[in-house]
């Protein structure tokens, strides 16, 4: 099965928990790393925003807060997008949500001011093409990605732990298999400069840079024109 395939019906099948899902795979912190990608986002001041890989929608329904312009949110998963659409049905924020691939953005250059993606990126096939979408549809791109600490013993004892979830995960999921690709996708992924290079290589901006979170069990990294 193809990776595109694979990802498409994991996220399918596991909608209802993911938000289940990051809580574990972040030790329960997301939520504020997201608060503070979120904020850092926004230092552009946007007036309008994509959202890629968006999941439930949580990360557009906080940006449209502050963006008096179109938020939009695009899934690969049809069952994300069901999902953040039955979100939005009690949300005071209007947010559209549609199924997209990030590899072929069904938008025109440069028609958002930002585009966001978080926990997203390491499952495009295509990680150049994805990139280069991301950077021709908006004027700035802001990732949230996992990664790896650098600090070697920090590194090994937080993926050890993770995999001590793999059967846990596996009941709550019927998908044990998706939880193993998820921490192993965590683990290899480039992270820090070697993502930013990767960035640098397929999006064309004057500013590029990474923020570890949580001592680099995540990053935030950025590309733009600001300055």
């Amino acid at each position: 099965m193809a990776k595109a395939e694979f990802v498409n019906k994991m996220f399918n099948d596991i909608a209802p928990k993911y938000d289940l899902l990051n809580d574990v795979l972040s030790v329960g912190t997301h939520r504020l790393w997201k608060k503070k990608f979120i904020n850092f986002a926004l230092k552009q001041k946007p007036n309008s925003a994509l959202d890629c890989a968006t999941g439930t929608g949580d990360i557009a329904f906080k940006l449209k807060e502050s963006i008096s312009g179109k938020v939009v949110g695009i899934d690969f998963s049809e069952g994300m997008i069901e999902y953040a659409n039955e979100r939005a049905k009690t949300e005071s924020q209007k947010v559209e949500f549609k199924v997209a691939d990030i590899q072929k953005l069904p938008f025109a250059d440069k028609e958002f001011d930002i585009t966001t993606i978080s926990f997203g990126i390491r499952n495009v096939e295509n990680l150049g093409l994805g990139l280069s979408e991301l950077g021709r549809v908006s004027n700035g791109v802001y990732i949230l990605e996992f990664g790896q600490p650098k600090n070697g013993l920090y590194k090994k004892a937080y993926f050890n732990m993770l995999k001590m979830y793999v059967p846990v995960f596996g009941l709550i999921s019927k998908r044990k298999d998706a939880y193993e690709y998820l921490i192993a996708s965590s683990e290899t992924f480039p992270s820090a400069e070697k993502f930013v290079d990767i960035m640098k290589a397929n999006m064309s901006f004057k500013n590029y840079g990474c923020i570890p979170v949580f001592g680099g069990i995540a990053y935030i990294y950025f590309a733009n024109n600001e300055g």
